[in-house]
């Protein structure tokens, strides 16, 4: 009797811990759930007053350093089906929805992480003055508008290739109106989404990532150098190098190990570096590894983005950049040398010039340290100076002076002596 109970009680305490694990589960599920039908949609709750409402949000992504184009996007909503039928004489009945528009300044900041700057506009609401001829689900499909923004000079604007489709639930009233509103994505726009995921039609803001309203995103690239390098206002980035003390060896080359890296926007790209002395460009096998040599500017260094590449430069020489896109950024670093102190200045984006290194402090290295090339000037001059040399031995311009001296002291010396042995 006693074991049966026993073997009851152990069975009921493992169905109660069994059940209360399932309801745990379909809690946890439950939580779940309300996020993804919170982005799912169809988003509900549209009355006769207050209809439901739906937006476009446009994201425009650049390099930080980046001034906003003052760019307009369009969208439009094509007629698809109602209530699943996508005959013309069906899409007859479905009313137009004009294009919509958002509009970019160049006052837009945005935000930025990870050195890109993010600037997000809404479209006004889609559906709002929009009269309804029947109750029915009215679907749409959205696309962008390419090649609305007139590019500028060393500027480019990649479009959205993305589409969604969005159903609009509308319901008998006076008027009729939108009672709900569910869209998905057919083409998707960015990495995290999929087609045929569902995604938040309003401008939520407790939605984010992939199912965050429906969303376009394009990116902005500037290049704000020129196509002559020997133009100091056409180029990108100029690293320069100046030798200097007495004794300072104004033929000798000195190394410099350089890395230009791309903005994280961008991919693959491999920048030309050109040496100029005396407003001409001279890049010689002496300077690095000639890559290739161009019709407008010669023969040019290649440096692939993130790789460091050894320029070697001498007194009077500059390394020149025309194609550095805004945001980008390099490192110059310089060995130490022998007997020679390095500094730098250092110009960023047009600013203040920054100083580094000392005069005084030999036979050490020197790094600009990671740099923005930003929309205006940008530069390292770099300066070594040779040690101080003081010169040792008779200078022969003092030697009558100081033979003078020596006969004195001679002749007093011998004074001394005779008259010490007269005494004796």
């Amino acid at each position: 009797m006693i074991g049966r109970r026993f073997k009851k009680t152990k069975r009921n305490s493992r169905f109660m811990k069994t059940l209360l694990t399932l309801a745990l589960a379909a809690v946890m599920s439950l939580g779940s759930l309300s996020t993804v039908f919170a982005a799912a949609g169809p988003i509900s709750g549209g009355t006769q007053g207050a209809p439901a409402q739906a937006v476009i949000s446009k994201e425009l992504k650049m390099a930080d350093g980046t001034t906003t184009p003052a760019a307009t996007f369009t969208f439009q909503l094509a007629k698809k089906d109602i209530d699943g039928d996508s005959t013309a004489a069906a899409q007859a009945t479905m009313p137009a929805i004009a294009d919509k528009s958002v509009t970019f300044a160049s006052t837009d900041t945005g935000s930025t992480a990870a050195g890109v700057k993010t600037v997000t506009k809404d479209t006004a609401s889609l559906f709002a003055g929009i009269t309804w001829p029947h109750a029915g689900v009215y679907t749409y499909t959205v696309t962008e508008t390419a090649n609305t923004y007139t590019n500028g000079s060393g500027e480019s604007m990649s479009y959205s290739s993305g589409s969604y489709d969005i159903s609009v639930y509308v319901v008998n009233g006076s008027p009729n109106y939108v009672e709900a509103i569910g869209t998905y994505v057919v083409v998707a726009d960015h990495a995290g989404q999929i087609a045929g995921d569902k995604t938040d039609p309003q401008a939520s803001t407790e939605v984010t990532g992939a199912y965050r309203a429906m969303v376009f995103t394009n990116t902005f690239k500037k290049t704000n150098g020129g196509t002559d390098v020997t133009n100091p206002a056409h180029r990108t980035l100029a690293i320069s190098k100046t030798v200097g003390g007495a004794y300072g060896d104004q033929t000798k080359y000195f190394a410099n190990n350089i890395t230009v890296t791309q903005n994280a926007l961008f991919t693959g790209t491999t920048y030309k570096g050109y040496v100029l002395e005396n407003g001409a460009v001279v890049t010689a096998a002496a300077n690095g590894t000639i890559a290739g040599t161009d019709p407008t500017n010669g023969a040019y260094i290649n440096f692939p983005s993130g790789t460091t590449v050894t320029v070697n430069l001498k007194h009077g020489q500059t390394l020149a950049f025309l194609d550095n896109e805004v945001g980008s950024s390099y490192v110059a670093t310089e060995p130490a040398v022998v007997d020679y102190a390095p500094t730098a200045s250092v110009i960023v984006n047009g600013g203040t010039p920054i100083a580094l290194g000392s005069a005084t402090v030999f036979n050490t290295a020197l790094s600009t340290a990671s740099r923005l090339i930003g929309e205006n000037a940008n530069s390292a001059a770099f300066t070594n100076t040779y040690k101080t040399i003081t010169p040792t031995g008779i200078a022969l311009n003092n030697l009558p002076f100081i033979m003078i001296i020596v006969l004195a002291v001679g002749a007093f010396a011998a004074y001394i002596v005779v008259k010490s042995r007269k005494r004796v």
